[in-house]
């Protein structure tokens, strides 16, 4: 079920789907609806949960790559995966935070509260790919301050290329292109620590 919902949220937006729909998604009736949650703020806050639990684990083919070429390489298949003509049609699939950046101030403390989670767990993660100094180090705070200078115009550029597909779908094609290519040059300027850059 919160597959499902999980699906139907990032398509249509945290409030659009009634919850006979989303039984119906799930191949269930309405009336059971109570018998796995409480409301249906649970249900968003569970589907939140789990989009960025399938989100954070994207990421491991970078952390886990040796640092230097192999990592570089990762990090540049990450941001054209991200910045891709698939990722911006199919948003039932797609980066929590933008199918729910502007649509989760609006919910429940729950929800909310869900999302801040997972965006931190997500940004945590990103920002190992440049090091696992402990919180709060001079070391930490400058990967995170790398991890969210790449984050911020992925979100971004994936955002605006939806928000235009269907209007003017080679306006939409133009941004992912153009985000994409300067985040790609821009990539020499956020190499992982260990590499021979990071050295000299």
């Amino acid at each position: 079920m919160l597959e499902q919902a999980a699906r139907l949220f990032r398509e249509r937006g945290l409030d659009a789907p009634s919850v006979a729909d989303l039984m119906r998604a799930a191949g269930m009736t309405h009336g059971g609806f109570y018998n796995h949650f409480a409301s249906k703020a649970e249900l968003q806050a569970g589907a939140l949960a789990l989009t960025f639990e399938h989100a954070v684990e994207r990421l491991d083919d970078i952390t886990a790559a040796p640092p230097g070429p192999e990592r570089q390489a990762a990090l540049r298949r990450y941001v054209e995966r991200y910045l891709s003509l698939k990722a911006r049609d199919a948003a039932g699939a797609g980066c929590p935070m933008v199918a729910f950046s502007a649509d989760v101030s609006r919910e429940e403390e729950g929800v909310r509260a869900a999302y801040a989670a997972g965006l931190g767990r997500y940004i945590t993660r990103l920002t190992a790919i440049w090091s696992s100094a402990p919180a709060g180090s001079a070391e930490a705070v400058a990967a995170r301050r790398r991890a969210l200078t790449l984050l911020a115009p992925l979100v971004g550029g994936l955002s605006l290329a939806r928000s235009v597909a269907a209007a003017d779908p080679a306006f939409s094609d133009a941004i992912l292109g153009d985000v994409r290519e300067g985040l790609i040059e821009a990539l020499d300027a956020l190499l992982p620590a260990g590499t021979d850059a990071d050295r000299t």
